[in-house]
């Protein structure tokens, strides 16, 4: 009778540890991933291209496995989406995501990582030893960058499913969480328009001479200014013809109260007719031109404005142009 007691035991012991999945293989089985911990700070400037990534952080950590069936390996996200940025969360700072990645398949060193959500289904295997497992997290520019410390953080899960993974002694099929740590200050880094509205007085013209489409008459300094706050970041601008939005020329049209006919305007950055774009900050937005990087400080951006002869009948009269400029610092 002990001997066959001694076999059942033994047959229960087998059993227990026959099917399992051990991640992170440092802890123990139903334990958590280590927190993410991205920098102290960033300074980013505000109008960073959409994507940019601030940091990426990675953690390697080892599974252990044995699985006699087909396993569903399933990771969630617990946060609120980005809108139009696949597998993006926000936080609690305006511009500034989450992405989470981790080691597709069972893990081992080769393989790539795969950006949550997602679902895979694993074949049968056994690990035979400790494959690398990887968890990683990005800070993503996902708009406008603000100002504010991470405190609201969106947190990831991994959970395996499968009809042998169903033994109480070795839940394999509890989650395992990654959270990151807040704390991490962002600070938006801009300028200050010191100049909003600018009215410019071109001295009247005579026609002669002025006949030929494309001829250029008269001129006028006109100069933006600017009061940054830190040197090095890429300031760019974009002009819109607030007569007419969708102008994508170099002749800023008539605007209303115009008499005159068959002329407009332009505005030069240097030598160079400056071309209308849409009104956006958004980095890459059309016809968006840099100026330079900032100093701290005041900060100038010298634009002229000139006459230029346009088709059709040239009539006498007063001339009116209306602009804007959006400033886009990156």
């Amino acid at each position: 009778m002990k001997a066959l007691c001694a076999g059942l035991l033994l047959l229960g012991s087998i059993h227990a540890y026959a099917d399992y999945i051990h991640l992170p293989y440092a802890k123990g089985w139903t334990d958590n991933f280590d927190n993410i911990s991205f920098s102290a700070s960033f300074a980013p400037s505000r109008d960073l291209p959409i994507g940019s990534v601030l940091q990426t952080v990675k953690i390697q950590n080892q599974i252990t496995y044995s699985a006699t069936c087909s396993v569903t390996k399933t990771i969630t996200v617990d946060g609120t989406p980005v809108p139009s940025m696949t597998g993006t969360y926000q936080t609690n700072v305006p511009g500034i995501g989450v992405q989470f990645y981790v080691t597709s398949g069972w893990g081992g060193s080769p393989n790539p990582l795969i950006q949550a959500p997602s679902s895979e289904t694993l074949a049968p295997s056994s690990s035979g030893g400790q494959p690398i497992f990887y968890t990683r997290a990005d800070l993503v520019v996902t708009g406008p960058v603000g100002n504010g410390t991470l405190t609201t953080l969106p947190s990831m899960a991994i959970q395996y499913s499968g009809g042998c993974l169903n033994d109480p002694n070795s839940p394999s099929t509890s989650p395992h969480s990654l959270a990151l740590n807040p704390g991490t200050v962002i600070t938006g880094q801009t300028c200050s328009v010191t100049t909003p509205s600018l009215n410019v007085t071109l001295l009247p013209i005579s026609a002669d001479g002025f006949a030929t489409v494309g001829s250029t008459k008269g001129s006028a300094p006109v100069n933006l200014g600017l009061n940054c706050s830190k040197a090095g970041i890429n300031v760019n601008i974009a002009l819109t013809d607030a007569s007419d939005g969708s102008n994508r020329s170099t002749t800023l049209g008539l605007a209303p109260g115009s008499s005159a006919a068959g002329v407009g305007l332009q505005i030069l950055n240097g030598t160079k007719p400056v071309a209308f774009g849409p009104d956006s900050a958004v980095a890459g937005n059309l016809n968006q031109w840099l100026v330079g990087k900032s100093s701290v400080g005041m900060m100038s951006i010298p634009l002229t404005v000139r006459y230029i002869r346009t088709a059709g009948a040239l009539t006498l009269g007063t001339v009116k142009g209306t602009a804007t400029f959006t400033m886009s610092y990156q």
